[in-house]
């Protein structure tokens, strides 16, 4: 979709014409597309309107008529327009809304492209906007080529105009460093949980109606039939194609088949990493990897899964896990990280799992391992850390046990040391405490780094360990 990539001499400009500007005017369009179909899909549901078409295309057409001319008012309504310091949008004809992004505010900005956009080569931005939510950065739709060039734009406005020759309007897609292929995809997704829960609870359903002609549980088929689709479509639907490469502004990630959607980690900006390994994953050497970043657990966009966005690999073997941990925390080694199990006391309250129970800590993290069935590995930058706090229900009282939260910002990571001796999780929160303090400090010392190493699309060479060639972790 974009053309070769062109030397810049200076940062792309907007015209006074474009200040104040609309949207594309197919805008409408491609956001209210789906509330037709919709009401296309009720109406033929409806056993009176399908015997009487006239009256079915009446109200079709006044569907389809509203939709428009809402639309198009809010189309006209809506404007944006750069000012010395920040973007501003304007909409709404009913009740006005008026969004200012401050540049100084802006963390990353990425160029998605839903499905029907893509149709009409449109694209959205997506801004990561510190304190914001996700629909708070969101600027939609535009032609793929001027969602680009704006993109250069703002950059260099929030940045500096250095930026402007590192991230090109017309910038080339950098060389992977890893594909995850479909098949594992799927095989991942069939393996998982829940759709094995469902389909089993689906074949029970089957036998139950055919041998035993219990008709009254046709109505549990549809929900055990949705908890086999719905991670399919979202596993491997949504993760298709999934791409790892790296740039000058961090990693990125590329996935989707129909709406294919761009996320950058930029340096700096990552609060924690949460490695998961269901059973049977575990047999295969699979694990996912998902990452609290800065300023993407806001307020989640319709549709849209809580932590959308913070997938770093879906699934993967031992070494991608290796390559990608070493990405994100150069000179990290998982597997030197010394482990201390809980006390054997901890069976009274997970029987099977306590041996599982584990934490540690070096001088860049802690990690925090526990589950049997599917295992959470937590890993926790110190100067990340936002809190410490000791918890200890009636049972643990009585067997001298305590929980240690590692509190970060809000997303999949969720660092908890279980059931530990109290008097060795009362030092914990008070070291781990100093830990943070210390690392804040000296973080604080030492200039903010703008870019990572250089992109090495040769493969992953680190010597890290995932944890489930951790044996200190059992």
């Amino acid at each position: 979709m974009t053309e070769p990539p062109q030397e810049l001499t200076q940062p792309p400009q907007l015209t006074e014409e474009v200040m104040g500007a609309r949207l594309h005017p197919l805008t409408p369009f491609v956001k209210g597309w789906g509330y037709f179909v919709v009401a296309a899909i009720a109406m033929a549901n409806n056993e009176g309107l399908r015997t009487n078409l006239k009256i079915a295309g009446i109200g079709l057409g006044a569907v389809l008529v509203g939709g428009i001319l809402l639309g198009a008012l809010s189309w006209w309504f809506t404007k944006w327009q750069l000012t010395g310091d920040a973007i501003r949008v304007d909409s709404g004809f009913l009740f006005r809304r008026t969004r200012i992004i401050r540049f100084d505010r802006i963390q990353t900005i990425d160029v998605a492209q839903p499905f029907v956009a893509r149709l009409f080569g449109m694209a959205e931005l997506r801004m990561d906007v510190a304190g914001g939510g996700k629909n708070d950065g969101r600027l939609s739709y535009f032609t793929y080529d001027e969602a680009q060039k704006l993109r250069a734009t703002l950059l260099v406005r929030a940045k500096g105009e250095h930026a402007v020759q590192q991230h090109p309007a017309d910038e080339v897609e950098p060389e992977p460093l890893l594909v995850v292929p479909t098949g594992r995809l799927l095989g991942a997704t069939l393996l998982s949980s829940t759709v094995l829960a469902s389909a089993g609870g689906l074949v029970v359903l089957i036998v139950s109606v055919t041998v035993l002609d219990a008709h009254a549980g046709l109505f549990a088929g549809l929900p055990l039939l949705l908890g086999v689709v719905q991670p399919i479509w979202k596993q491997v639907v949504g993760n298709h194609g999934f791409t790892l490469s790296e740039t000058h502004e961090g990693l990125r990630t590329k996935r989707g088949l129909f709406d294919v959607q761009r996320q950058t980690v930029p340096p700096g900006r990552v609060q924690g990493l949460l490695i998961t390994e269901p059973l049977i994953w575990r047999l295969l050497g699979w694990s996912r990897v998902d990452l609290d970043i800065a300023g993407v657990a806001g307020s989640k966009g319709d549709g849209e899964d809580e932590h959308e966005g913070s997938q770093l690999l879906p699934v993967g073997p031992h070494q991608e896990v290796i390559g990608v941990l070493a990405r994100v925390l150069p000179g990290f080694n998982l597997s030197a990280v010394p482990m201390h199990q809980a006390p054997s006391r901890a069976k009274w309250l997970r029987p099977v799992g306590w041996r599982y129970l584990a934490y540690g800590f070096d001088d860049q993290v802690l990690v925090t391992t526990r589950g049997w069935v599917s295992r959470r590995t937590s890993i926790v930058l110190h100067h990340k850390t936002q809190s410490v706090r000791l918890h200890q229900g009636p049972l643990q009282r009585r067997l001298r046990l305590a929980n240690v939260h590692v509190d970060t910002p809000e997303g999949p990571t969720d660092a908890i040391a279980l059931h530990r001796d109290q008097e060795e999780a009362a030092a914990l929160v008070q070291a781990q405490a100093i830990r943070a303090r210390e690392a804040r400090r000296i973080a604080d010392s030492v200039p903010a780094q703008t870019q990572p190493n250089e992109p090495r699309p040769d493969g992953f060479n680190n010597s890290a360990a995932s944890p489930a060639d951790d044996s200190s972790a059992r």
